[in-house]
């Protein structure tokens, strides 16, 4: 498996660097920049429970448009989650993605993280999607089964992934697959949301008496202690109304120090 650090901007301008003459850039983060396939979309839909999830890939190619293909992930007991990688260029007309989906499971502790690898090869006409598993990540110390309210994010690192039932989020390292866990406050989980660079928050508790923790990009803690935060990205918007309420006791100090020479 390619190491999944190239997801992200430092990685990617060493890439796009290489293919400027052929790639035009859209803008100064690498999610902007224009990859091979930036003319087409995926769509997804899935039944109830969501035993498996469908895709169907359409748009333009510089010569045609319509839809290229379609598939499906599965089978699972019911997909609760499912988040993607950055997409990142392999060569002039090659992007690859990693695609990762949480199934609930059957059981309380049957949840499971299903890892996919996902490669784009656009030419002048058509667009070759190829899908292939990679691994079944059983993630035993998350409290799943049928009726979990699920939530995962990623970063270059690790992905990580909960229920709102249990009070561990699993953290799963995305070179070796090995998985750890963070948690065990005293409280359930309550949110768990990332930024564009990879930062991590994960809140557990109901606003009052609550604790929170944040991660970097390398999967390193950078963080602990009281109050609900968030973080938001380009994407998709959140309601601040959403998360628990804010305990005002838990207010943010401000200051900093210098970091510990080597």
């Amino acid at each position: 498996m390619e190491k999944s650090s190239m997801t992200y901007p430092r990685a990617c301008f060493a890439v796009l660097a290489a293919l400027s003459v052929a790639l035009a850039v859209a803008g100064p983060a690498c999610a902007q920049q224009r990859l091979p396939d930036s003319t087409l979309y995926t769509t997804y839909y899935a039944g109830n429970p969501a035993t498996q999830i469908n895709w169907s890939v359409c748009g333009s190619t510089p010569q045609t448009e319509g839809c290229y293909g379609h598939g499906s992930f599965g089978p699972f007991t019911n997909a609760c989650s499912i988040v993607q990688s950055v997409p990142a260029p392999i060569n002039l007309n090659t992007v690859l993605r990693y695609i990762y989906i949480l199934d609930e499971g059957s059981t309380s502790g049957s949840a499971t993280l299903s890892i996919y690898k996902r490669t784009d090869m656009v030419t002048q006409t058509y667009d070759f999607t190829t899908i292939t598993q990679l691994a079944v990540v059983p993630l035993t110390g998350l409290v799943a089964g049928p009726g979990a309210s699920c939530a995962m994010v990623q970063n270059p690192t690790n992905v990580y992934a909960t229920t709102y039932q249990g009070q561990s989020v699993a953290v799963v390292n995305k070179t070796s697959f090995a998985v750890s866990y963070v948690g065990g406050f005293g409280t359930n989980v309550s949110s768990i949301t990332a930024d564009s660079y990879g930062f991590v928050t994960i809140d557990w508790g109901s606003g009052f008496g609550d604790e929170n923790a944040e991660y970097g990009p390398d999967g390193r803690l950078q963080g602990s202690g009281g109050g609900t935060y968030w973080m938001i990205n380009p994407i998709d918007g959140v309601n601040p109304s959403s998360f628990p309420q804010f305990d005002a006791s838990s207010l943010p100090q401000v200051g900093y120090r210098l970091k510990a020479t080597k």
